[in-house]
């Protein structure tokens, strides 16, 4: 991998680990899970996922509020309104494990990718799960899975 190609992943997946971290406890989550990377991935300087979703951050952040309520409801949890945001995370990056495995199937998929890190790499790891809440707010934003795995595989030229 050239050095041009290493330093702009290294930059992506700062901006990807950063974003989700603050957008997760934005939304009053402690630790981002792969719903957080999967509004990362819409919000960083490298447009590819946002030409593959069609859909803006924000209706993502309405989606995921949505699918946590409906999370909680069915085990009779009510959620109560969010007076604000958790303060930001200090120290290094945690993450959930739903968010861990799809970065690392992003970073599989990239070595693919002549271009090296794109973040419709981390769109398509996310559309590939089967099971979660990242798949449950693709859903929610009427996006079907095998749709996105298509289109974010066109874009990529995977």
């Amino acid at each position: 991998m050239p050095l041009r190609t290493a330093r702009h992943d290294m930059a992506l997946i700062a901006a990807l680990l950063t974003t989700a971290e603050t957008e997760a406890r934005a939304l009053g989550d402690s630790t981002p899970g792969a719903e957080h990377l999967l509004l990362a991935s819409l919000l960083v300087e490298d447009a590819s996922a946002r030409e593959v979703a069609g859909v803006t951050a924000d209706a993502v952040r309405a989606a995921i509020s949505v699918v946590h309520a409906e999370s909680l409801s069915a085990i009779g949890v009510t959620q109560p309104e969010l007076a604000a945001s958790l303060p930001p995370a200090r120290g290094i990056h945690r993450s959930e494990v739903s968010a861990q495995e799809v970065f690392q199937q992003a970073h599989r998929l990239a070595r693919r990718s002549p271009s090296g890190l794109r973040s419709a790499h981390v769109l398509l790891a996310v559309a590939e799960r089967e099971h979660g809440t990242a798949t449950r707010v693709l859903s929610q934003l009427g996006l079907e899975r095998e749709s996105v795995v298509d289109a974010a595989r066109r874009v990529l030229e995977l």
